[in-house]
C-alpha cells in the first residue's frame, strides 16, 4: 500500500493511546501500598511480593502471548490480554482482601500487560516499513513511561478522593478502551501477511533462537538489570515520598506523593526519547555504558536526600528517573534491531521475560533491604534499598562491557508502509 502519512498517524497514534490506556493498573497498588500495608498487616517483605506478583504474572505469561506473535496477527493476543487486564482490576476491586488473594489478581494484571505491551509494538511494525519501522520503537516504548505517571496520578485521585477500590476498578475498565482504541487504529489495516509466517516453522514457545543470538542477548540482559532498578523505584517511590515528606513537614501529605511520583515518572518519557535518539548517532552501547555508571552515582544521591528535605528528594529523583529510563528506548531498539526474520517475537518474549523478571524481583529485594534496615520509617533503610535498586545498572554495565556497537549493529528487514 503507498505510503499514506494519515493513515500512519491515526495507526501510531492510536496504538500508543491504547498503550498508555493499558497501563491504568500499574501504579494502583503502589499508591495505595501505605495504606493497604496497614488495613491488611503487611510487612515490607510482604508489601513487596503483592508488588512483585504483577512482574511474576507478566513473566508466566510473555513466553505464549509474545511468541505467538510470530505466527498469528498480534491483534488477536492484545484483544484477549485485555479482557484479562480487565478481570484483573475489577476482580483486585471487588474480591481483594489479603495477601494471597491480592497475588493472584495482581499476577492476572501482570499477565495483561505481556499480551499488550510487546504484542503492541508488533501490530506497529507488522503495519510499518523504512526508517520509520525502527524509529517508532522508542516513542512507543516511551508511552509505557506515560501510562505509568498518569497510572500514579490518577489512580491516586482516586484512592484519596474515593477508595483504593474504585482505583482498582477504573483501572479494569482502562483495559476495555485499549482494546477499542486498537481495534479502531487497525481498522483496514491488515499486517503484513509475510511478517508472521516467516516464523510459522518455529514453534512459538521455542525461543532458543533468541538465546543463540549473542548481540541481541547482550540487549537483553542489560534490560534485566535496567527493569530491576526501574520497577524497583516505580514501586516503592511513592512511599519512599511519603517518608521524605514526614521528614520535612507536620502536615498530613495528601495526594501529594502520587502526584509527585507522576511528575518524576513522566520525566522518563524525553528521556527515553532522548536516548534513542543519542544513541543511533553516537552508538548504543556506549550510551548504555555511560548511563548505567552515572547512574550508580544519582542512585546513591537519591537514598540520602530524602534525610535532608523533601524538596532535596524530588530534585534527585527527579535526575536519577531520567537517568534510569533513559536508555530503556535504546535497549529495546537493540533487541529488536538485533532480532532475525522470523524470530523478533521470539526475541522480544525473552527480552520482556528476563527484564520483567528482573522487574518482579527488584521490588522484592528492595523490600527485604527495608525491612532488614529497620522499615519504611529509618533513613538507613531507605539507603540500603538504592543501593540495591543501583545493583540493576551495575549489571547492565557489565554484560555489555566486551561488546562494542560496530558488532551488535543489523539492518531491520522492510516492509511495506500500511
Amino acid at each position: 500500500m503507498a505510503h499514506n502519512p494519515k493513515r500512519m498517524a491515526v495507526l501510531i497514534g492510536g496504538v500508543i493511546l491504547a498503550e498508555i490506556f493499558s497501563m491504568a493498573g500499574f501504579s494502583t497498588f503502589a499508591v495505595s501500598l501505605v495504606d493497604l500495608s496497614h488495613t491488611w498487616g503487611l510487612d515490607s517483605t510482604r508489601a513487596g511480593w503483592i508488588s512483585g506478583a504483577y512482574f511474576v504474572g507478566y513473566v508466566a505469561a510473555v513466553p505464549l502471548l509474545v511468541g505467538l506473535t510470530d505466527r498469528f496477527d498480534a491483534r488477536r493476543i492484545y484483544y484477549f490480554a485485555s479482557l484479562l487486564g480487565v478481570a484483573g482490576g475489577v476482580g483486585f476491586a471487588w474480591l481483594a482482601d489479603g495477601m494471597a488473594g491480592a497475588m493472584l489478581l495482581r499476577a492476572l494484571a501482570g499477565a495483561s500487560l505481556a499480551g499488550t505491551y510487546m504484542p503492541g509494538l508488533r501490530i506497529l511494525t507488522e503495519r510499518l516499513g523504512g526508517p520509520v519501522r525502527l524509529r517508532v520503537v522508542p516513542y512507543y516504548t516511551a508511552s509505557f513511561g506515560i501510562g505509568v505517571s498518569l497510572s500514579f496520578l490518577v489512580s491516586g485521585w482516586l484512592a484519596h478522593f474515593f477508595d483504593w477500590r474504585f482505583a482498582f476498578a477504573v483501572s479494569g475498565f482502562s483495559c476495555a478502551a485499549a482494546m477499542l482504541l486498537v481495534a479502531l487504529a487497525t481498522a483496514g489495516r491488515p499486517a503484513d501477511a509475510q511478517a508472521p509466517a516467516a516464523g510459522a516453522r518455529r514453534h512459538p514457545l521455542d525461543l532458543r533462537p533468541a538465546f543463540r543470538n549473542r548481540d541481541a542477548l547482550a540487549y537483553i540482559l542489560a534490560y534485566c538489570g535496567h527493569c530491576w532498578e526501574l520497577f524497583a523505584l516505580r514501586a516503592w517511590l511513592p512511599a519512599y515520598l511519603l517518608f521524605a515528606w514526614q521528614r520535612s513537614y507536620n502536615a498530613p501529605p495528601g495526594a501529594a506523593p502520587a502526584q509527585w511520583s507522576m511528575l518524576i515518572v513522566l520525566i522518563g518519557v524525553p528521556a527515553s526519547i532522548i536516548g534513542a535518539e543519542v544513541a543511533s548517532q553516537r552508538g548504543r552501547l556506549r550510551l548504555i555504558r555511560w548511563i548505567a555508571l552515572t547512574g550508580c552515582g544519582a542512585g546513591i544521591m537519591a537514598g540520602l536526600a530524602g534525610n535532608l528535605s523533601y524538596a532535596a528528594a524530588v530534585a534527585v529523583l527527579l535526575i536519577y528517573n531520567f537517568l534510569v529510563t533513559a536508555d530503556s528506548g535504546a535497549l529495546t531498539t537493540g533487541a529488536f534491531a538485533a532480532a532475525r526474520p522470523g524470530e523478533q517475537g521470539a526475541t522480544l518474549a525473552v527480552h520482556s521475560i528476563l527484564g520483567f523478571l528482573g522487574g518482579g524481583l527488584g521490588p522484592v529485594i528492595v523490600g527485604w533491604g527495608l525491612d532488614l534496615g529497620g522499615g519504611i520509617t529509618r533513613g538507613p533503610a531507605w539507603f540500603a534499598a538504592f543501593v540495591l535498586m543501583i545493583a540493576g545498572s551495575a549489571f547492565a554495565a557489565l554484560v555489555i562491557s566486551g561488546r562494542s556497537d560496530r558488532t551488535c549493529r543489523k539492518k531491520l528487514p522492510q516492509a511495506p508502509v500500511r
